[in-house]
Formats: C-alpha cells, sequence, structure tokens
C-alpha cells in the first residue's frame, strides 16, 4: 500500500526532504509528491492546509502544526521521532513591528501557520499582558504594516523579514519570546497520524516512523551538504542556511515533548485550547 505523508512546503522541512531523497525512501528521478518505492507519496502543503488534511483522511500521517493536534487530539496520534521545535530563536517566526511590544494592538496575521498564531495570542495575552486586535495579513507586509501595529509572519516569509528586513522594522523572534519566558524549547509542528489508521495499518506505519526517523539522523549528520543543496534553491546565502538549520530540531525528545506540554498549558489558559491534551503516540496503538 501507499501511506500518504505530508509534507510543509517551507525551507525549515528541507533538511528531512533532503534525508528522504539520499536515504533512498524516494525514487531517483520521482516528483516531489508521487509515489515511491518504498510506499510513501510526499503530499506538500502549508501547515494549516496538512491539519485539515490529515483529519479529512487526504493525508495519513505527516507534519501538522503542534496545536491542530491539541485541538484534535482525540483522533491523532504522535511520532516519538519527528518534530519540528527549537530551543531559543528560530528564525523563521517573526513578529515584524515598529514600535515596542508594549505597545502593539493591532496585528496582521498570516493564515499558514495555527501554532504560530496560538503561540502568538498567548505570549501578547499572558506574557505582555496585551489587549489586541487580530486580522488576516491581505497584501504586501508595508502595506500591512501601515495599517496595523505588527504583522506575524512564519517560514520563508519570516526569513526574509529577518535577513531583508523593511525600513524601520523591529523583529520580535517567537521561539525566542518562548524560551526567554518558560526556559523551555518551542515544538512547531509534529508528526501526528490519524488514530483509525494507525488501528488498521500499524506494520505499515511503523515502517514508515521508521524511515522519517532515518531521515531526520540522516540530515542531522550531513547538514553542510543539506545546506551547499539549499543554496542553489533559496535566496538565502550559505551562512543564513547554515545558521537557521543550526537552529532547528528535528527530533521529539522528552525535553521537547515538556515544552510541548507546557505551551498546551498556557495556551489553554490564553483561551486557545479548550483542554491541555495529554500526547498519546503511534506505537502505543499500532501493531508491528
Amino acid at each position: 500500500m501507499t501511506v500518504r505523508v505530508g509534507h510543509i512546503r517551507f525551507l525549515n522541512c528541507y533538511p528531512l526532504y533532503y534525508g528522504l531523497e539520499h536515504c533512498g525512501v524516494l525514487a531517483e528521478g520521482r516528483e516531489v509528491d508521487g509515489p515511491d518505492r518504498w510506499g510513501i507519496e510526499l503530499v506538500p502543503g502549508v501547515p494549516t492546509q496538512l491539519n485539515r488534511w490529515l483529519v479529512e483522511g487526504r493525508i495519513d500521517i505527516g507534519l501538522v502544526s503542534s496545536i491542530a493536534y491539541a485541538r484534535r487530539h482525540r483522533r491523532l496520534l504522535l511520532s516519538r521521532n519527528v518534530s519540528i521545535s527549537s530551543l531559543g530563536a528560530v528564525d523563521s517566526i517573526q513578529l515584524v513591528t515598529r514600535k515596542p511590544l508594549t505597545r502593539i494592538a493591532s496585528v496582521a496575521l498570516t493564515q499558514q501557520s495555527a501554532t504560530s498564531v496560538a503561540l502568538l495570542k498567548t505570549l501578547l495575552k499572558l506574557r505582555f499582558r496585551q489587549e489586541v486586535s487580530y486580522h488576516d495579513l491581505e497584501g504586501p507586509v508595508s502595506e500591512a504594516l501601515e495599517q496595523y501595529d505588527a504583522v506575524l509572519l512564519i517560514g520563508d516569509q519570516g526569513l526574509e523579514a529577518l535577513y531583508f528586513p523593511e525600513p524601520h522594522t523591529i523583529c520580535h523572534d517567537l521561539g525566542e519570546l518562548w524560551q526567554e519566558w518558560t526556559g523551555l524549547p518551542m515544538v512547531y509542528a509534529v508528526s501526528a497520524a490519524r488514530k483509525d489508521f494507525a488501528l488498521t495499518n500499524g506494520p505499515e506505519l511503523l515502517a514508515v516512523e521508521h524511515e522519517l526517523a532515518g531521515c531526520v539522523d540522516y540530515a542531522r549528520h550531513h547538514l553542510d551538504e543539506v545546506v551547499e543543496s539549499a543554496v542553489d534553491l533559496y535566496r538565502f546565502d550559505r551562512p543564513a542556511l547554515s545558521r537557521y538549520f543550526a537552529l532547528l530540531r528535528y527530533d521529539f525528545t522528552e525535553e521537547y515533548q515538556r515544552g510541548l506540554r507546557r505551551f498546551y498549558e498556557l495556551a489553554h489558559e490564553a483561551g486557545e485550547l479548550d483542554e491541555a491534551p495529554e500526547l498519546h503516540f503511534i506505537d502505543e496503538v499500532a501493531a508491528p
């Protein structure tokens, strides 16, 4: 059978995709979203799309917003092996403003990420005690900054805001703001599967988990290769790419699980979650 794996269309996932290619998981010469010889089909999308597709059954497992797991935790299970996380700065999630944080009253929000939006609202409400109105980001960032006090950008847009800033703007890294506040890492995306799929396709799902974990390890040990490959595809130079990939973590250790639990607790306190769920994993349900 073919297991459909959701894949985030941002630079932060490039090391994982590089690992997939070079570990032999993807057949050479195949398209990104084409079936490969291992029975894996990569389905690319932005985080908010993948969140929806997992619940709808259009993908079987994949990287989704960590807040999406919390909101659908009765239907989803987590991989123990894969996440997108950081301890401190992440570079690609930026609140861009021309005002101090304590004077922000309105924010235009990216529509591509659920976790970053929930994290920002939690930070502004609980850490900075700000009452803020939120709006969808439409049009260029420069125009949004004329209308609103700040703009939340993620992914490649967030990196561009930091590395190629608009005049007179300040970038606040949400990963850094979180770590300063809690002392914990922040988990932005998790690898999750539907519980019903795990119950009926346990061996296949566990095999996919194993392959993805191997790809994470490969990328971690070949970061120089990843940078050399990415520099030909993205507008960022080698030092920027090296810094960015070094900031990211792709495993999901106990420390990062503690950070995720704390995020859920504070997001619940801020009104972003109905409850702070426990973490439940694929290998608790899927039979080998």
